[in-house]
């Protein structure tokens, strides 16, 4: 019997030539030499990628890029930022307000949108970008959405109309009023909103000439009422000391009668720190209940808080309360700009010059703005202004300089951060580019899509339980710019932002994968920029593919392989005569998938390295494929029999299976084996095992 080689686990995705001598790590038996249009799955295979699905050509002029809107896992949004506006699409179409597709100005040009930062909460989007003002995007309808400038401060109003008399009843007659000594006191109202738990400011400051320290005397503060306001808070300041809180009352009057004021609760005060341009933030996040901004060019380590619970107020009181707002600078040998904030157990300051974690006391406490925030340095490795993703317990981020992906997450054997290259079998994939966009498709396949700064887009794979995780580069006929994820439709869809050359001319178009999850063939999409639909009666000519006059396409109608169509007048017309009902029709890319050479040590010859060796027999397991071609390389492939025991007449299965097929005869210096597919059909491969002859 001979020895045959077997590979059933792709998980460390397509291995770079600067490992190809490496084959004493695992890795070495669990990579790809060359894996194209294909993505890992977490059980270990590898299956080709979707398709994307021709949503809309952008509104206006770019660069362009896409911003995610997750309200609930019914209602998101993609959001396309081009030149000054901004544009909504869901459900893979962009979204028309009264037939027509519906944008709102935004204030930012299209050079700058690159840096623009943003975290959402509810129908609201915090934007931050170190040449504008805080900004928020509102959305208060699906054909209703609003910019507005962040001006910081409580929503509820102020009084209005504090007065404050001296009701004087004693002035000590019995002994001719040498007990008697008035002083001022100084009132101040603020309105609560329970609901909300918003305070508002202090209403204007009013005096009263009294000696409350005699029986009967009193003074009364009264003011006017304010709308939303579930009750009324009132402050006194004894002479010209520091208000404190002496009361709270529904109604719009109180009564002093020599209360004392508790001077740890003083009344919130105006404060705005991001006045004027040099103070703008250009990152935000949100973490326990407050808006956390930071980076300004003035402060570029400086970090700043809202009050609890109040995203949009960022007053604070005298002394300071736990729940005002907070100021903290992050102090270390070098200027650290902070170049991303990341919410974790602790807040994560992503920096310059390294990774720093904040919090309460040091400890992992609670931040509290009237005990100084500690900020603690984790790692040395300095961050890039690229988003961070972060997925269950790990943080994905880019390093600064540098071309890689790292993790963060939580060590016990260090008790404190750990940092992780999880490109490190992948670095031609990276080397020379940069990652310029990215978003995470938990379901179903949990996967990374990072978009590289020459248009190509990179796949990663993460099922952290199974130690799953691998790289593949997927190309398509043009450049992606910009990538964005939301749930639609049981699965995270991934809307992209793709420059095509359509007939000569230069076109932008919003497209989305296709689903990764299929019940019927006529329901899978394995073309780019592609139109799919049905028809009540065959038909051989099929439009709605204006978007691709002048190309060259295929097509999938009715589970039947069409190539070379030419698109004119927006439509296409099946050959001698044929008719379908179920078609996509779209741009075609192939598969590649090449096993790494076989290594063996045997006690006869020792290594197989460059040693005269072909391969025989080869067996692909696989799932749901049809129409691939394999071989010993790219230039001996054949057509893998796909016909077991259909009936006569009957359509083709998909493969499931073990396939077995003979090889060329080629003696080389190398064992593996190489899978090619140009169909639009689906592939997964599970495994592959060949008879390699050695010395033979």
């Amino acid at each position: 019997m001979s020895f045959r080689a077997a590979q059933a686990n792709f998980s460390r995705g397509e291995l770079g030539p600067q490992l190809y001598g490496r084959f004493d790590v695992d890795a070495y038996t669990s990579a790809l030499k060359q894996a194209r249009n294909v993505l890992i799955l977490k059980y270990g295979g590898v299956a080709k990628r979707p398709g994307t699905e021709f949503v809309a050509e952008v509104v206006g002029a770019g660069p362009h890029r896409l911003i995610p809107f997750q309200f609930s896992l019914t209602q998101a949004y993609a959001l396309e930022f081009g030149d000054g506006y901004m544009s909504p699409l869901a459900n893979g179409g962009r979204v028309l307000d009264g037939g027509s597709p519906y944008s709102i100005s935004s204030p930012y040009a299209a050079a700058d949108i690159s840096e623009l930062d943003f975290v959402q909460t509810t129908d609201t989007v915090f934007l931050a970008h170190l040449d504008y003002g805080p900004t928020t995007l509102l959305r208060h309808g699906n054909t209703d959405w609003e910019f507005v400038v962040l001006t910081f401060g409580p929503s509820i109003a102020a009084p209005t109309g504090c007065n404050a008399t001296a009701i004087v009843a004693n002035t000590d007659p019995d002994n001719s009023g040498k007990n008697f000594f008035p002083q001022n006191a100084s009132y101040v109202v603020t309105a609560v909103n329970d609901d909300t738990g918003q305070e508002s400011r202090a209403s204007n400051a009013d005096v009263a000439y009294n000696d409350l320290t005699l029986k009967r005397n009193f003074n009364t503060i009264v003011w006017s009422a304010v709308t939303g306001a579930s009750r009324y808070n009132v402050y006194k300041a004894d002479n010209s000391q520091f208000f404190g809180y002496i009361g709270t009352t529904e109604s719009l009057t109180f009564v002093d009668d020599n209360i004392g004021p508790a001077l740890d609760k003083a009344p919130p005060q105006a404060t705005n720190p991001f006045t004027g341009a040099g103070n703008y933030p250009s990152t935000v996040t949100l973490f326990e209940q407050r808006s956390i901004w930071a980076r300004t060019t003035n402060a570029p380590n400086g970090i700043w808080g809202s009050r609890t619970a109040q995203m949009g107020n960022m007053d604070r009181s005298r002394p300071l309360r736990a729940d005002d707002s907070f100021t903290i600078a992050i102090n270390a040998s070098r200027v650290n700009a902070i170049n991303q904030l990341v919410p974790t157990g602790s807040l994560l300051a992503l920096t310059s010059d390294g990774i720093f974690k904040i919090d309460g006391d040091g400890q992992g406490g609670v931040i509290q703005a009237n005990s100084a925030p500690a900020a603690r340095r984790q790692l040395g490795r300095a961050a890039s202004r690229l988003e961070a993703i972060a997925i269950d317990n790990v943080v994905f981020y880019c390093p600064s300089p540098g071309s890689a992906v790292r993790t963060l997450n939580y060590a016990f054997d260090i008790d404190g951060l750990k940092s992780n290259d999880v490109s490190i079998y992948s670095p031609h994939l990276f080397q020379g580019f940069n990652i310029v966009s990215w978003c995470y498709a938990q379901e179903p396949r949990s996967l990374i899509w990072a978009v590289r700064d020459d248009g190509k887009l990179l796949c990663f794979t993460w099922e952290q339980e199974q130690n799953v995780w691998g790289w593949t580069l997927c190309e398509t006929d043009g450049l992606v710019k910009s990538v964005c994820s939301i749930s639609e439709d049981g699965e995270d869809r991934v809307y992209l932002i793709v420059e095509r050359v359509v007939n000569g001319t230069a076109r932008t178009f919003v497209e989305r994968m296709a689903r990764h999850l299929w019940d019927d063939l006529t329901q899978a999409v394995y073309l780019d920029c592609a139109v799919s639909g049905t028809v009540g009666s065959p038909v051989s000519t099929f439009t709605g593919l204006d978007h691709l006059n002048g190309e060259t396409i295929s097509g999938l109608v009715d589970g039947a392989v069409y190539t070379g169509l030419v698109v004119s007048g927006g439509s296409v017309t099946l050959p001698n005569g044929r008719t379908g009902t179920n078609a996509v029709f779209g741009l075609p890319y192939q598969v590649d998938v090449e096993t790494l050479p076989l290594r063996i040590n045997t006690q006869s010859i020792g290594s197989n390295a460059g040693r005269r060796q072909q391969v025989g027999e080869i067996v692909l397991s696989l799932a749901d494929t049809s129409l691939i071609e394999a071989g010993i390389d790219a230039d001996h492939l054949f057509t893998v029999k796909q016909r077991r025991d259909e009936a006569y007449g009957s359509p083709t299965g998909l493969m499931t299976g073990d396939y077995l097929m003979s090889a060329d005869n080629k003696v080389g210096d190398k064992a593996g084996v190489y899978i090619r597919q140009n169909a639009p059909l689906p592939f997964t491969l599970l495994g592959a095992a060949y008879d390699p002859v050695i010395n033979g």
